[in-house]
């Protein structure tokens, strides 16, 4: 039992929020948003991975090339709904982040997001987006 206790406090701790735990993250994240939204895919890709890969919400995925050529010189005009339900889970040099989101159409979305330290910079590796589905009518 001590055992099982131990191992979820270690658990705990490796989840404490990893932003408040990495300057440098925060940076990242703030820098890469800022990007995707000024549709300068140039800066956006110095924190992405050579090997990203996006999965959208219709299945789609691309990859970094992909996603370059949908974000260069399209700046985002809307004004973002801040998300909700932010966790940020931390591993070593991985951190998982997940959030609720509103889409473009006003759809309630979750999205995970997988950052690595790679050569000492934060970068996403792999980014997945579901619609989250209407609760039946009774």
């Amino acid at each position: 039992m001590r055992s099982i206790l131990a191992a979820l406090a270690v658990s705990a701790l490796l989840a404490a929020p990893a932003l408040a735990q990495s300057p440098s993250l925060k940076a990242a994240s703030l820098a890469r948003n800022a990007a995707l939204r000024a549709g300068n895919s140039k800066v956006w890709a110095k924190y992405t991975t050579d090997d990203f890969m996006v999965t959208g919400v219709n299945g789609g995925v691309k990859n970094k090339q992909e996603r370059m050529a949908d974000i260069e010189g399209r700046p985002q005009t809307s004004t973002p709904v801040p998300p909700t339900d932010e966790k940020w889970r931390s591993y070593g040099n991985t951190v998982v982040y997940t959030a609720s989101t509103t889409s473009v159409d006003n759809k309630p979305q979750r999205i995970t997001t997988v950052w690595v330290r790679q050569a000492g910079t934060w970068k996403v590796a792999a980014v997945h987006q579901t619609t989250v589905a209407e609760a039946p009518s009774p």
